[in-house]
Order: C-alpha cells, then structure tokens, then sequence
C-alpha cells in the first residue's frame, strides 16, 4: 500500500491488503455517494427547481495486486498465488444467515491520521481478474462494491448513561422546555460530532415503568408504555432500523402513538430522559457517520 501514502489499512472482512499477498493501487468512491436531485423546470419562466436532495448508494471500485510474497521459495511460489487468489473470491462471495438472510461484508480504511471509516458492502460487479501471459504468480484486479447505505463510519462509539433525575423529577412525558427541580440526572448533552444526523441505539435497564426519553433539540421523543422489572433484559431502541426489542422479542407495540424514531442533529443535542417509576438508566450510544472522505 505504498502507492497510497494516505491509508494505511484496508480490508474486507477476511481480505486484508498486507502488501504482501495483496497491494492496493487505487480506491475510488469514498468521496462522495450517488446524489439524487429531483427537479423540475419552472413553468413559463427561466430555471428549474429542486423538490428534494438525497444521496443514493455508494459506489466503490478498488484495483489492485494479488502477488506472492517476496522471499517465497520458487517451488511454493504459484500455490500460494493461486491460494491468495481463491482467498479474494472467498471473501467477495455472497453470504448468509443461518435464516437465510443476506449478511454484507465490512469494508474497513484506516488512514495516516489514524482514523478509521467502515462501509458495509456487497459485490456489485463480477470480479475482474484474470490470468495473464508471462505472469505466473502475480495480476491485477479490480472490485467492485456497492454500499446500499451511503454514510461512512467511524469505528469509535459515542456512549452517554443518562440516570433519571434524582431530588426532584419530571412528569412523563417531560414538558419541552425541559424544567427540572432535580440536583442531577435527567438529562444530558450529546454531541454529534460527525457531517451527518446519527440515528442512535438507546438501551433501558430496569427498573423503568413508562420510560420517556427525548431529544428535546428537535422536540421529538419516544415514550413506552411499559415496565421493565430490575434485573430484567435490557429494553432496545434502534433508531435507525426503526425497532424495539427486549431479549430479542419485537416490544414496539408499547410504544406511545406520539412517539417517532429521532436523531441526533450535528454538534450539540439536549437529551431529557424520565419515567413514571423507577431508578433505571438510559445509555445512548451511536457511531458518527461522514459522507465522504
């Protein structure tokens, strides 16, 4: 990976470029998704105008080398090459769940600054690399991926444990401007340090009877008409994929007809979190997301 002075590191899953058996050469489409930009033009006047600006997929095309490594004795020479080449194949090939589930390779770049960005891929287009005269233990090829969800990822978690309110309390659901007669607890500021808004998993520990938890910086919530008992499993809020388990168990029926899947907004979020009853706790945790790099 000499040839790309900028990242240090990249693999996909099983596949790591070690600049031994493989050489990166090229990595295109980490800059930025597809753009999707409805418009239209203006009737009976000059310009057009835009009704929406979304990103579509990613696409990412990487080339390189798959080599055998310098020193290797001659006689061993093209076994390991074509060993190193069914280890590309392997580890673009589709896999599934033990339920039949589609499952995407984790694209991973790790840069000179020592960040480092995730994808989640699949193979896009057959896998480009042949077999060329002259050339018995080394080719090029090239692969192409695509990220059906166009963020890239940190790899670095943001964790925040927000207790309710101790000395005093709010009564659910919490009224916006939040107002607390409590010495502590209650709420937190969360900040977002990524380009984009970050859909944060929220998992509740017992005891909580009806937990509410907002963020009150967007003025949108999620309350739970529900107890969850001390010692009990966790009751998990994943906002992005729009689910609520418990010990695995779809529990989104108690949740409230107000209630919405939020965000959290670039830089500072305000982050209320109440109940009914209780002395549990509410950790909300997300990784930044980056629409390019």
């Amino acid at each position: 990976m000499a040839n790309l002075q900028l990242i240090t590191g990249l693999s996909i899953d099983t596949l790591v470029f070690d600049n031994q058996n493989f050489v990166l050469q090229g990595i295109k489409g980490l800059e930025s998704p597809l753009l999707r930009i409805p418009r239209y033009n203006l009737p009976a006047q000059s310009g057009a105008a835009v009704s929406n600006a979304l990103y579509g997929e990613r696409a990412i095309s990487i080339t390189g080398m798959v080599i055998t490594p310098d020193g290797t004795p001659h006689s061993q020479s093209q076994s390991i090459y074509l060993a190193n080449r069914l280890t590309i194949i392997d580890a673009l090939s589709y896999k599934t769940s033990v339920s039949g589930n589609l499952l995407p390779q984790t694209l991973t770049i790790t840069f000179t600054n020592g960040t480092m960005i995730t994808a989640q891929v699949f193979q896009d287009k057959p896998l480009q690399m042949g077999f060329t005269e002259g050339q018995p233990d080394f080719e090029a090829f090239q692969i192409m991926l695509v990220a059906v969800d166009p963020n890239l990822y940190s790899t670095i978690v943001s964790s925040t444990n927000i207790s309710l309110a101790a000395g005093g309390g709010t009564a659910v659901p919490t009224p916006v401007p939040i107002s607390l007669a409590a010495s502590s607890g209650g709420q937190a500021i969360i900040n977002n340090p990524g380009a984009n808004v970050a859909y944060p998993t929220i998992t509740l520990n017992g005891p909580l009877t009806n937990p509410f938890i907002a963020n009150f910086t967007t003025n949108q919530s999620m309350q739970l008409n529900m107890t969850i008992a001390l010692n009990a499993s966790p009751v998990i809020i994943n906002m992005a994929n729009q689910t609520i388990t418990q010990n695995n168990n779809d529990v989104s029926a108690n949740k409230t007809l107000t209630s919405v899947y939020w965000g959290l907004f670039r830089e500072a979020n305000i982050i209320g979190f109440s109940a009914s009853s209780g002395s549990g706790t509410a950790n909300v945790s997300f990784y930044p997301s980056f629409s390019g790099v």
